[in-house]
């Protein structure tokens, strides 16, 4: 079989083997799961409700919920949540902290020097 190997054959090994590397370690996944895509969508005025409310936006806390280094996140309750829990959760989010790095964003790739 080694005879057969095509060049997109070792091209694919390649990106498999890059692709374990980086996944395998700690440092290397994090700048990798931090470069991706995130969705930032907020609900719509008009789909918001006083029924639904709590719903909608507990959905877009969640969704940021998974980059915080704190755990556990407190919840954004409901309407009969105690304001000393409501106060919690709004110290929380003012104080947010991510694992997230930014270096996507950097004029260099400090890897390649």
């Amino acid at each position: 079989m080694g005879d057969k190997l095509t060049e997109k054959d070792k091209e694919v090994w390649l990106k498999i083997q890059a692709a374990y590397e980086t996944l395998s370690d700690p440092a290397r996944r994090k700048k990798y799961d931090s470069s991706l895509p995130f969705d930032d969508a907020l609900p719509k005025k008009d789909d918001i409700s006083e029924v639904n409310f709590y719903e909608k936006f507990a959905a877009c806390f969640q969704n940021n919920s998974r980059f915080s280094q704190i755990k556990p996140l407190p919840n954004l309750g409901d309407k009969s949540t105690p304001l000393d829990e409501v106060n919690k959760f709004y110290r929380f989010w003012d104080n947010f902290k991510t694992w997230r790095e930014f270096g996507q964003f950097d004029e260099y790739d400090t890897e390649d020097a």
